[in-house]
């Protein structure tokens, strides 16, 4: 080879070429995973050997030997009762209004009425079923029994 450079570079490779195979071959073997069963409520009993020839016909010298078992009962299946039918869910009109918010203390009261009724929440509070669970610049988001609706604020 000409280049002194190209001589050390293919020396290189050939150094982490081997490197690669005797780090293979000399490296520990890691443990292998422990072959785990699961465990169940009855014991298996040891299958049955029949020994037979060909066209199902039995070996004379075995016949007292082994002698197959019937076939196990079928498992019963139960069908399961029919599922009731939910009942709808009862809605009920409400009017939700924004009246006004209120800073006090670097805590804002939303002033809301609700079925005609008038409440001061802040942020998590509940009145009449609703909770505030947040706010953001133009709406107030309530939350009942898992459904979340939102009211304008006003102006």
């Amino acid at each position: 080879m000409k280049s002194r450079w190209t001589t050390c570079l293919l020396l290189a490779a050939v150094v982490a070429v081997w490197g690669v195979v005797a780090w293979r071959i000399l490296a520990p073997a890691r443990p292998a995973a422990p072959d785990v069963r699961p465990a169940t409520d009855a014991p298996t009993p040891a299958p049955t050997v029949a020994e037979t020839l060909r066209l199902n016909y039995p070996d004379p010298f075995l016949k007292d030997a082994a002698r197959p078992q019937a076939a196990a009962p079928r498992p019963v299946v139960r069908r399961l009762p029919p599922a009731k039918k939910a009942e709808p869910k009862r809605r009920e009109r409400v009017q939700l209004s924004h009246l006004a918010t209120v800073t006090v203390g670097g805590q804002a009261l939303h002033i809301l009425t609700i079925g005609g009724r008038q409440y001061e929440l802040s942020l998590r509070d509940t009145a009449a079923g609703f909770r505030l669970m947040g706010t953001d610049r133009d709406s107030l988001y309530l939350e009942r029994e898992g459904t979340v609706c939102g009211v304008k604020r006003c102006e």
